[in-house]
């Protein structure tokens, strides 16, 4: 046979392919499906769900969660406690994500009771936006926690929950569109109570 000639292929065989390689598909990084349907109601209402949700991004968070060994988790063995966090903390994540353009002030007072740490400093200069403007544009926000769970909770008082939000915004007592979901990771510390340190967008 010269060199020319080829044997016949069957039909389990495929030639190989030239030129360039197969391009890869563009990961589709996570978003933030309150933020993308805000966008369409308006300005005020998606400053102030931007606001109340990814104002609080912490990045070491991942770098705690790390932290300790399985058995230290006590949300794995200790369902009384662990139903104890998610009830109080659920509670306070609606307080502090729902507020009244009649009285957003009560909103800001809310958060100084349950925020600690960082997180009371940034969460009053970023309200301080929403307080401004929810009074003239006359918007409104109701955030309903519609379940939650604790990820992690240690000896030392620390806890990290998975929460998930249904927020109903409205303008001048009028529904701007449907309740949007949203999740946040939540971490809280029990000092005399339980009381939020750090938020997160999941």
């Amino acid at each position: 046979m010269s060199i020319t000639e080829q044997e016949p292929r069957t039909g389990r065989e495929r030639p190989a392919r030239r030129g360039r390689p197969p391009r890869r598909r563009p990961v589709r990084r996570p978003s933030l499906p309150m933020l993308k349907r805000a966008a369409g109601l308006g300005w005020p209402v998606a400053l102030a769900l931007a606001i109340c949700v990814s104002a609080f991004a912490v990045d070491g968070w991942a770098d705690r969660r790390s932290e300790g060994s399985p058995a230290a988790n006590r949300a794995l063995v200790d369902k009384a406690a662990t139903e104890k966090v998610i009830v109080e903390v659920s509670a306070q994540v609606a307080r502090i994500f729902t507020y009244t353009h009649t009285d957003p002030a009560a909103t800001e007072r809310a958060a100084n009771e349950v925020l600690t740490g960082d997180a009371i400093g940034e969460y009053r200069k970023l309200f301080g936006v929403v307080k401004k403007n929810a009074p003239v544009m006359k918007l409104s926000l109701t955030t309903r926690v519609a379940k939650a769970g604790v990820i992690k909770l240690t000896e030392d008082g620390t806890a990290v929950l998975l929460v998930m939000l249904d927020q109903t915004a409205t303008r001048d007592g009028k529904r701007t569109g449907p309740p949007v979901a949203a999740q946040l990771i939540v971490t809280a510390r029990n000092d005399q109570g339980w009381r939020i340190s750090d938020l997160r967008a999941a």
